[in-house]
């Protein structure tokens, strides 16, 4: 059992101490705080429990065992922290079960330990529970924490099922054998997971630095890198179809004298509300980006030519039709538009913005406020066909 407590303990030490330094260099989510504390109850679990003989009224009162269940639930709601999720209101439950249970159990140890097993297995099972149903089926480090608990809270009940029956056998302990195995099982579980921990947290880093690289500061929608990449791969899924797909390139109109009168942070309280009410009319699986200071560019896959010309002038009503709010001054702008379509199979990302622009640079030429189309790269000499906003 020293052995035991000791890997127990090195775990503990090992997860508190990385948690704190990747907090020291991260303070974006209050996770790692709860995280810290849950490594620190167990840490403080561990050291009650080897000291059970010289702090006895405190084993007799449970301490060791709330300290542990304290510390499953830090752990819990340090997940939901995490995923931007309410704290578990069910985290409760087991201390419940382990205090209500302690007055009948204090007096014998096998008995103790089979209601400790009762009350962990359950903080186990609902996090598992809880991680499975927030997690795709795919192997990740989620998915196996989320294993690893619901397989802990078999070891549990297990061990309190064999406790319960050897209850006269086992007595005031310690255990001896094969029920051992359970206490092992649970530091080299509490190892796993704090490696699993880490790979979770660089996995959600990895990610927050990927959307620092395809979105948008200003606006929070696709940059320039974003909408290509995520544009060619829309436009690849759809190269064996017979569908249409359109692209329309926004421009807002005079941008330059609305910075020249009213500053450069109401030029970009205008780029950043085009944006948003340009992302607030759009259909869900169109693809919007800002490809320029105040340029944007829309993929509309699987889309006629009325359909995406209906979409453009919704875009273009609702950024023209309120005056923005900045510092207390109403800025009314309006933007122009270019759309080029053409068959999904034929589409090249590059061409097709370069249709798009030049039915954008036909709407500037016939004064703004206006949207152009170019349906196919034949098009490209011929006039675009121009619709002046009503």
């Amino acid at each position: 059992m020293f052995t035991v407590g000791l890997l127990a303990g090195i775990a503990s030490a090992l997860g508190c101490l990385t948690i704190v330094i990747i907090w020291l260099r991260d303070r974006s989510t209050a996770s790692y705080a709860w995280w810290v504390l849950a490594f620190l109850l167990s840490g403080l679990g561990v050291a009650l429990t080897a000291q059970r003989h010289s702090l006895l009224q405190l084993t007799t009162i449970g301490l060791p065992g709330f300290a542990a269940l304290l510390s499953v639930g830090a752990f819990w709601c340090g997940l939901r922290v995490f995923d931007r999720r309410s704290l578990p209101v069910l985290a409760l439950v087991p201390l419940v079960i382990w205090a209500l249970g302690l007055p009948f159990v204090h007096h014998l140890f096998a008995l103790r330990q089979m209601h400790f097993n009762i009350a962990i297995g359950t903080a186990t099972l609902l996090v598992g529970v809880d991680l499975w149903r927030s997690t795709a089926r795919e192997l990740s480090p989620r998915f196996c924490i989320a294993l690893i608990c619901l397989f802990e809270t078999l070891v549990s009940y297990r061990q309190a099922i064999a406790l319960a029956l050897m209850r006269d056998t086992v007595g005031q302990g310690p255990l001896h054998g094969w029920l051992t195995f359970a206490p092992f099982q649970s530091a080299v579980a509490l190892v796993a997971i704090v490696v699993l921990g880490i790979l979770m947290i660089a996995e959600r880093t990895q990610s927050r630095f990927r959307d620092l690289a395809m979105n948008d500061q200003l606006t929070g929608v696709l940059n320039r890198r974003g909408f290509f990449e995520t544009g060619a791969n829309q436009l690849e899924k759809l190269s064996g179809t017979s569908s249409e797909t359109a692209i329309a390139l926004f421009d807002i109109d005079f941008f330059k004298a609305i910075n020249d009168k009213h500053g450069h942070p109401a030029g970009d309280t205008v780029i950043a509300e085009f944006a948003r009410r340009a992302v607030s009319t759009i259909r869900p699986g169109d693809i919007f980006g800002r490809i320029g200071g105040e340029e944007f560019a829309l993929l509309l896959p699987d889309t006629t030519l009325n359909d995406a010309r209906l979409i453009v002038e919704r875009v273009r009503a609702t950024f023209s039709g309120t005056p923005i709010l900045h510092d207390r001054i109403e800025i009314m702008a309006t933007a122009s538009a270019g759309i080029s379509i053409a068959r999904s199979r034929d589409a090249n990302l590059d061409q097709f913005i370069s249709l798009a622009d030049s039915a954008l640079y036909a709407a500037k030429k016939a004064g703004r406020n206006r949207t152009s189309i170019l349906r196919t790269i034949a098009d490209r000499d011929a006039p675009a066909i121009t619709r002046k906003s009503s």
